[in-house]
């Protein structure tokens, strides 16, 4: 039976406080380099680059506000002397976990290099000033997850691992192991060891609008390595594909060969072989993976393993009278926790999300905006799908006849199943298609007053975990209950 924590966020980020990674192995640094070279292999240890960060920004002058960013600046204010005390301050990664934690620490190291290179090769494209940055932001993006395999003999990351078959369902299995996600807590150890903003605000577990090109091109580059060993042929890969070719401003071909330009980076950093990216090398003498066991993890992308998120009344009761007590210091407090302004009107929605995901155990839900143009439906707020490119760029002209249209007509919600939606298809916009593939799903729109504002949809992940009547019943209720303490907050 999956164990589960009742910490809070804030208890993990304290038990985490003093946690010092190990170093990956065969990892060499040579300190006759110059600095941006010796830097440059710095990068190969995701340990080694968070460890120094910390023990960087612990001495920095007072004036230096800003923090360390990069390697380059990090090795130049240390000098080979203070990097040679951080490295001796490391244990060994096969010196301080077993056999299975070891395995998990490395694939997890391993995937924050593959994110971090491909994230950089994507900054030169976009002419970023500062490309090791972003290359910084996507490897330490990981930082939760390689603490939590230190962190009591990795018990909470072989909890998540034995629930999710393959990283596309670990929202799932974190929420039910932790109670929030891994991106959540990395965003508040970012805040609390003064990581790099790009870090904390790229973790952002339920803005669902990119941010800014760089915050977009390293979420876009943690989901690339979460599903690379699944290869080229996962339904999933297209729409990120899709993504990066938009992201870039390159044709789709571009965009593959651009992931394999960046998989090549990954594999000349990394000090092993083969590597468990290597379907996306396939072609340029790479086999196999790194794993000798069979992979519980790989699939052809067919949305049926996982754990399914099953509804808690309790929560959902909770979060009801939250809102019927115009109860927001709890959804507030989580809000600040993200660093965002403590808005009561997002502390509304973001309560009402939290009702659906964790009450209903509805595991992907989306608050898509009107935007001032009032004609555009814009993806604002996602839970259970952080970092899917069909949530995040989840857009719809409301000016145009569809099914959205209709919704959003006048207060109303509604349960597609899908014999019912395929015979409204052609009134449904690609953007629903894209995102319901196949699943029944939940609709709302939300009005406050009289005048529209956006819409609820919600799903479950696996196809074969469906919806029920009175989960839609509850769905209404919560949605009409926002949209009354939104009509009251307007005025």
């Amino acid at each position: 039976m999956a164990q589960h924590y009742t910490q809070r966020i804030t208890d993990w980020v304290a038990i985490l406080s003093e946690t010092r990674l190990p170093r990956i192995p065969t990892h060499s640094i040579d300190f006759d380099l110059s600095p941006r070279d010796l830097a440059e292999q710095v990068y190969g240890d995701p340990a080694l680059v968070l460890n120094l960060i910390r023990d960087v920004n612990a001495i920095a002058p007072r004036h230096f506000e800003g923090g360390i960013h990069s390697m380059e600046e990090a090795v130049l204010m240390r000098g080979t002397g203070g990097l040679q005390k951080v490295i001796a301050s490391m244990p060994g990664a096969q010196d301080t976990l077993n056999a299975d934690n070891y395995r998990g620490y490395l694939f997890t190291c391993e995937r924050a290099i593959h994110a971090a290179c491909q994230a950089r090769r994507w900054a030169f494209k976009l002419a970023d000033m500062l490309p090791n940055e972003v290359f910084t932001a996507a490897m330490l993006r990981h930082s939760a997850e390689l603490a939590m395999w230190i962190h009591d003999h990795g018990a909470v990351m072989r909890a998540i691992h034995e629930m999710a078959p393959e990283p596309t369902y670990a929202s799932e299995a974190e929420y039910v192991t932790l109670g929030f996600s891994l991106g959540e807590l990395n965003q508040a150890l970012a805040q609390a060891w003064k990581l790099p903003n790009l870090v904390a605000e790229s973790s952002h577990s339920m803005a669902a609008d990119t941010r800014s090109p760089r915050s977009w091109a390293v979420g876009l580059a943690a989901r690339l390595a979460a599903l690379a060993r699944q290869g080229w042929e996962h339904p999933e890969m297209k729409p990120l594909i899709e993504a990066i070719s938009e992201l870039l401003e390159i044709s789709e071909d571009n965009a593959q060969e651009e992931i394999t330009a960046g998989a090549r980076d990954a594999s000349s950093l990394l000090p092993w072989k083969p590597v468990t990216f290597a379907p996306l090398l396939l072609g340029e003498g790479e086999e196999g993976s790194v794993d000798a066991a069979p992979n519980p993890y790989l699939s052809h992308g067919q949305a049926k393993g996982g754990v399914c998120l099953a509804p808690r009344l309790n929560i959902f009761n909770r979060v009801r009278n939250e809102l019927e007590r115009r109860d927001y210091s709890r959804s507030i407090e989580k809000l600040k926790i993200r660093n965002e302004p403590a808005k009561q009107d997002d502390a509304v929605l973001n309560l009402a999300m939290s009702g659906l995901y964790d009450g209903l155990g509805l595991s992907r839900v989306l608050y898509a905006e009107l935007r001032p143009d009032r004609e555009t439906l814009a993806a604002k707020f996602v839970l259970g799908a952080t970092g899917d490119p069909l949530f995040h760029r989840f857009r719809v002209d409301i000016s145009r006849p569809s099914l959205i249209q209709d919704l959003m007509a006048k207060p109303a919600a509604v349960w597609l199943q899908p014999n019912r939606f395929d015979r409204m298809r052609g009134r449904a916009p690609a953007p629903l298609i894209g995102i319901a593939a196949g699943r029944s799903f939940f609709l709302a729109s939300l009005y406050v007053g009289e005048v529209p504002r956006g819409i609820f949809y919600a799903d479950r992940h696996r196809v074969d975990n469906r919806l029920d009547e009175t989960s839609f019943k509850r769905f209404r209720r919560l949605c009409a209950l926002a949209s009354v303490r939104l009509k009251e907050l307007s005025k």
